[in-house]
């Protein structure tokens, strides 16, 4: 339990900055939420998707009858590059959490306590998960105040903390599948170094194929790597959580920790 708490203590300041990033970010967008709601601002911005074809505007997760003076819709448009952020959150604190042992050499003193290497992976886990949980409370109790302050009359409170809980219960389990793959990665790799960009690598790769997916029939199947649109707000709040999507998720995240927990406990370590 003394590596949970370590690792814990050691995460918070990051993940305090994260938190305070993001939620100025909530908060600055959803305040633009009132002029959304004027209906010659809706126009300006009807006129501007117009230009786009259907495809385009569906790749990025927008329908071309979107109307954003919908609190729930402009909500929907503002988190999912919150959710973006966070998935990227997510995949760092995987991909740091067992390689850093090895690159700051503190292996040698995890080695001189009587700790199997298994027990070492689930502590990291739990560490990490809290961490991001934390993280999560942060920004959707942000998200929550801000548009409670900004929420037209005819919106019930009820409604929006519903949908609210939808969406970040969507960005937790996402966060969590790059986390899985993260800490695979971790369990792989000789150093730190490449952490950061590996795990923006492994977001942006996996939405680019989210992307070709929708603009191409013919590449639909490559949705299917891209967990971000397992749980994109907007469909989120439209249709809730598709099972399959739910059952993929949770097979890459078994897959992941039993793979991570098999080779770390056979890998080499630097010491």
């Amino acid at each position: 339990m003394n590596i949970f708490k370590f690792e814990f203590k050691r995460l918070l300041k990051s993940c305090l900055i994260w938190s305070v990033v993001c939620g100025m970010m909530i908060a600055l967008f959803m305040s633009l939420f009132p002029s959304m709601a004027d209906m010659g601002m809706q126009e300006l911005v009807n006129d501007k998707m117009s230009g786009l074809s259907v495809d385009m505007l569906k790749a990025f997760n927008i329908d071309a009858g979107t109307d954003f003076s919908d609190i729930f819709n402009y909500m929907a448009y503002v988190i999912q590059y919150i959710a973006m952020a966070s998935a990227v959150y997510g995949a760092i604190l995987g991909v740091n959490s067992l390689i850093k042992e090895e690159s700051q050499g503190t292996i040698e003193f995890l080695y001189s306590k009587p700790i199997k290497r298994g027990k070492i992976v689930i502590y990291k886990l739990l560490s990490i998960i809290s961490i991001y949980f934390l993280y999560i409370v942060i920004i959707g109790s942000t998200n929550i105040f801000v548009c409670m302050a900004v929420k037209p009359d005819n919106v019930e409170l009820m409604d929006l903390l519903i949908n609210i809980k939808i969406v970040y219960m969507g960005m937790f389990i996402l966060g969590l599948v790059f986390m899985f793959i993260g800490m695979f990665i971790s369990a792989l790799v000789k150093s730190d170094k490449g952490g950061i960009p590996i795990s923006i690598g492994i977001f942006f790769v996996s939405y680019l194929f989210g992307i070709i997916g929708k603009l191409k029939e013919d590449f639909e199947f490559l949705k299917y790597f891209s967990p971000f649109d397992y749980y994109a707000p907007g469909d989120l709040l439209k249709n809730g959580f598709e099972m399959k999507y739910v059952i993929i998720g949770i097979c890459i995240m078994i897959v992941s920790i039993v793979s991570t927990y098999l080779i770390y406990n056979r890998k080499d370590m630097n010491i």
